[in-house]
């Protein structure tokens, strides 16, 4: 029988801290492609790896955009069975390597074309046991003729996928939040690019500013358990709560001028 093959495929910005932990643990796919869109050593680094490199619609700002399209170009050149799509922050477990492997070789009628992921997410020091991160399930694992990102959107990304969806069970790492000045970067940029979509009137905006902050706070402390993570827990709620805060802040600032 024929061995279903793999490719991981990568999206990276300046990501020359991150990469070859990233690529180190994804050596065992068919084949490594990183889509670059930075300018220090992330490319030279993942070539002396072993994985293929395209450049493709580099922009000094986050563009999340940009990565939805590199994501669908691979999609349409990478001659796979399988994609495991991978940030650059990411690690792929070996359970879950040998979870995707078993799953991949799965020729069953009605078999799943597409498969959610579980995260961890580390934040200052260590990995969430609860919170609102600590529920994501993003859909990696996939076959690139049954999916795709359509429409191409700033935030809240569409993946579109054709057929069924499975869900494994093991966890990728995300070293998303190691330290404070992560936090606040991404946060930072994520605002930025997210006012953009939003079409509040001023009221509501003012009224979203005071109550989601609190709102968003509990829902991560009581319904999803945040406070089995202690101090962190708390810090890490704290701050999803002040995100909605900056989020509306910038975006009452761009409407009021």
């Amino acid at each position: 029988m024929k061995q279903s093959t793999i490719t991981a495929v990568i999206p990276a910005k300046n990501e020359e801290k991150n990469i070859a932990r990233c690529i180190g643990s994804v050596r065992w796919c068919d084949r490594i492609l990183v889509m670059w869109m930075g300018d220090d050593k992330t490319g030279e680094i993942a070539k002396k790896m072993g994985a293929a490199v395209v450049e493709m619609n580099k922009s000094p700002k986050d563009d999340f955009i940009a990565v939805q399209k590199n994501i669908n170009w691979a999609i349409d050149h990478c001659k796979t069975d399988w994609i495991l799509r991978i940030d650059a922050d990411e690690v792929v477990t070996d359970e879950l390597k040998n979870e995707i492997i078993e799953n991949c070789k799965l020729k069953i009628e009605n078999s799943p074309v597409a498969y959610g992921i579980p995260r961890k997410q580390y934040f200052l020091g260590d990995f969430l046991q609860g919170g609102d991160w600590a529920y994501d399930r993003l859909v990696r694992l996939f076959r690139p003729q049954c999916a795709r990102y359509e429409p191409l959107v700033a935030v809240h990304e569409q993946f579109k996928v054709d057929g069924k969806i499975g869900y494994l069970k093991n966890a990728m790492f995300h070293y998303s939040h190691p330290t404070l000045n992560d936090v606040f970067r991404k946060f930072n940029s994520y605002t930025d690019v997210q006012i953009n979509d939003m079409h509040d009137s001023l009221a509501v905006a003012v009224f979203k500013m005071l109550t989601q902050p609190p709102y968003v706070f509990l829902r991560w402390m009581i319904w999803h358990r945040g406070y089995r993570d202690g101090v962190r827990g708390i810090v890490a709620g704290a701050l999803r709560g002040w995100y909605e805060f900056t989020l509306y802040k910038k975006y009452l600032g761009r409407k009021t001028i």
